[in-house]
């Protein structure tokens, strides 16, 4: 009949928008609509449309009445359920996409999509399950191996993500996804470069690609070059700013540079963004402690936000809830309160609320490894296994002092020693490391792993030098691997976690109140507590001109982080500057990024200034040096100025090994009274200052009377010896391993 509208083909709408021609297609489906309301697959198509302009309602609505008409079309169904799942409608996501595989179980898509499904509803096992479904019917599809790596990466099974992730990229060279996914995961696995080889061809490929942009920062900020990082992360922050995960590390990164007003911005950003994200708000509590204070009153106030927020998140969180257990599992270990140590005070209050939330965390996850182990009984002879965990197996401090001298030196007749090494940085230590071990374990890759091989091991005691460095000691801390868990001073403060019975500490170094700053029970082994050897390190033989110091001034070397200078405590400088006119303070700059040092001169500036001088005539920044000369640098200074709050250690016994002269003065914690141990064991407590006064006079005498100083510098030399090789701490130690296993026996045989 003439004048009638011309019948529309469904397939013709169907090749407009399979082409992308959204706006024809649509015009096409209603067109048909208009004449069949109730044509299933033009409702269906209308709401796939629907869907990818992200008007999720609209597509809901539509899909559910192509449902509604014929109900047993899976694709009907595969759609419905990426509706729902794009509005974070778990639940429905999932049971739409049972039934489309109920009406097709080899529908590879629907399996592929339950996989997402579950993924978000932290069901991660079931998830790895569908992906491998679909794999097996589509095997050479680069999105489900990008989807099962994503996964599997969540579970810590990191070498099979990086299989995946290597498979889409070979099946898709193009896909961006999976190039920034695999950076992320050998970022994990601390292959650095190889992290940054994979982004920077995700970045080929899409310049603004805001995931590969976040993974190319998270790797150069692990490898320390924070500033490189941040500049990443801001650019994460332009391709994507509601980018949660971008701001939140931009907000560390800011923070390690001394920026702790901008990190608080970006730290409540992400907070803003993501409320329910647990890393945020772990994140934003944690980033209540800046690295360098200002000033005394900004300590106490810092530490008043931090136990605010830290009380908050303890109370608010629901591990009961599946969701909030799924990202609980991978907040511990990530975010530490590393620096709050560093402010001086006694932080086992703060401690015990943060380690309290950890271990509830983890018992949460890994219940059968919360539970605290009967003591394995020893046939008469057999030597006691004590494991140690680290992730610092390699020429670091927590190597040097304490772990190496104890290894070393326990007696094999009694002890049989199972080390852990839970880092991945390998040197002429590490492999010095594995041959003293009579087990030796690295590169497990994941949690369950590390957990499964300890626990057979059947430890008797089970040794953590350090807790709060390394993210992998952290989550391990909180279980319970071992009948008597430790540990020590490598950082040196309370752990807070319930699962750790004993702190190891030094007789010399603690305060007679020392055991109301743990929540371990304080074990004071004899003198130092360690076993310490100078390392053999050749110096550089670089003169004060090699680092750019004038040769004729007084060298004063204050080489301790940055932040162990408290504010409370700048005067000392200008006033020894006063007392002494023509001096040099030769500070090292920290080696992450020396925007801090900038923050660090800053105040330095105003204590000069309150004493009428320019910091510039008198303050020194040096790089961060090597072994070589930085030894160099002790033999060419005249007088080594102890940290007042946070003592020396490692440095104390490096700069008494070339024989020059100290100044300290003992703290009223621990980590305040190394280098007054060392001195102690020395005969040589003359070298210390019973307040700030006594400090500048000593430093005075020892600046200008060099007569005095020779004398001193000769009297080190002379008795640095007896702090050295000092056997009665590996007596002790012993005694307490043997001890603290007949201790755990006893209860165990009682119950």
């Amino acid at each position: 009949m003439s004048g009638q509208a011309e019948p529309i083909n469904l397939n013709d709408a169907i090749q407009l928008h399979v082409s992308g021609q959204l706006d024809q297609a649509e015009a096409m489906y209603r067109r048909i609509l208009a004449n069949q309301p109730d044509n299933p697959d033009a409702l269906h198509l209308l709401g796939v449309i629907e869907y990818q302009r992200k008007r999720y309602e609209e597509a809901i609505d539509l899909i559910s009445r192509a449902v509604a008409l014929v109900s047993k079309v899976p694709e009907y169904r595969n759609n419905l359920g990426n509706a729902y799942l794009a509005q974070a409608r778990f639940d429905e996501a999932e049971a739409c996409y049972r039934k489309a595989l109920k009406l097709n179980p080899k529908y590879a898509d629907a399996h592929n999509n339950l996989g997402n499904a579950l993924k978000e509803k932290g069901k991660l096992q079931e998830a790895v399950h569908s992906y491998r479904m679909a794999l097996k019917l589509d095997p050479l599809r680069a999105e489900i191996h990008n989807n099962l790596g994503l996964v599997l990466e969540r579970l810590g099974e990191l070498d099979q993500a990086i299989q995946h992730y290597c498979e889409a990229v070979r099946l898709n060279t193009a896909f961006v996804d999976a190039f920034a996914n695999l950076g992320g995961a050998l970022k994990t696995q601390g292959r650095l470069n190889e992290a940054i080889g994979s982004c920077t061809q995700a970045l080929a490929i899409n310049p603004t690609h805001a995931r590969a942009l976040l993974n190319m920062g998270n790797a150069y900020s692990e490898m320390g070059q924070i500033e490189k990082g941040t500049a990443f992360f801001r650019d994460a922050i332009r391709a994507e700013p509601t980018m949660c995960e971008a701001h939140l590390n931009l907000g560390h990164t800011l923070r390690e540079q001394g920026e702790k007003e901008d990190a608080s911005v970006h730290f409540q950003k992400a907070v803003r963004l993501k409320p329910d994200s647990l890393a945020a708000r772990l994140g934003e509590c944690i980033g209540q402690i800046p690295l360098l204070q200002d000033s005394i009153e900004d300590i106490a106030q810092t530490r008043e936000y931090y136990r605010k927020a830290l009380e908050d998140l303890s109370e608010q969180i629901n591990l009961s809830d599946a969701h909030v257990l799924n990202q609980a599992a991978r907040l511990v270990g990530n975010c530490q309160p590393f620096f709050l140590a560093y402010q001086g005070e006694n932080d086992r209050e703060l401690q015990a609320l943060y380690g309290e939330l950890m271990v509830r965390i983890q018992s949460a996850c890994f219940p059968a490894w919360s539970k605290q182990r009967p003591m394995p009984m020893n046939k008469p002879g057999e030597p006691l296994r004590i494991g140690i965990v680290s992730g610092f197996y390699f020429l670091h401090s927590n190597w040097k002092i304490p772990i190496k001298g104890w290894v070393e030196h326990l007696n094999r007749n009694d002890f049989q020693l199972f080390g852990y090494y839970t880092g991945s940085r390998n040197d002429g230590q590490t492999a010095a490391a594995r041959k003293i071990f009579h087990r030796f374990v690295e590169n497990m890759t994941s949690l369950e792993q590390w957990c499964d091989r300890i626990c057979r091991d059947r430890l008797h005691v089970l040794i953590y030098p350090e807790i709060g460095m390394d993210p992998t000691t952290v989550r391990l801390a909180s279980l319970r691997l071992a009948p008597v868990q430790c540990t020590s001073w490598g950082h040196p403060n309370t752990s807070g976690l319930q699962t750790i019975d004993y702190f190891l500490s030094s007789e010399l170094m603690e305060p007679s109140d020392g055991d109301e700053h743990y929540t371990e029970k304080l074990v004071r082994l004899p003198n130092l507590s360690i076993y310490y050897e100078p390392p053999a390190v050749e110096s550089a033989r670089a003169g004060r001109a090699d680092f750019g110091l004038n040769e004729k001034q007084v060298l004063f070397l204050c080489s301790q982080s940055l932040f162990k200078y408290l504010p409370q405590f700048d005067d000392v400088f200008p006033r020894i500057a006063m007392e002494v006119g023509d001096c040099q303070f030769a500070f090292l700059n920290y080696v992450k990024s020396p925007a801090l040092g900038v923050r660090f001169t800053r105040r330095l500036e105003s204590a000069f200034a309150r004493y009428g001088l320019h910091c510039s005539d008198y303050v020194k920044f040096l790089p961060h040096l090597d072994p070589p000369r930085y030894k160099a640098l002790n033999e060419t200074a005249d007088v080594f100025l102890d940290s007042i709050g946070w003592s020396g250690c490692n440095s104390s016994l490096e700069a008494l090994s070339c024989d020059l002269p100290i100044v300290t003065m003992p703290g009223k914690l621990m980590r305040g009274r190394h280098t007054h141990a060392i001195l102690a064991m020395m005969g040589m407590t003359d070298l210390e200052a019973r307040d700030i006064d006594e400090y500048v006079a000593l430093a005075k005498r020892l600046a200008t009377d060099v007569e005095f100083r020779r004398h001193v510098a000769q009297r080190i030399s002379r008795h640095k010896h007896l702090a050295y090789c000092d056997k009665s701490c590996i007596d002790g130690l012993e005694a307490f391993l043997k001890k603290a296993f007949w201790s755990s026996a006893q209860k165990s045989s009682s119950k």
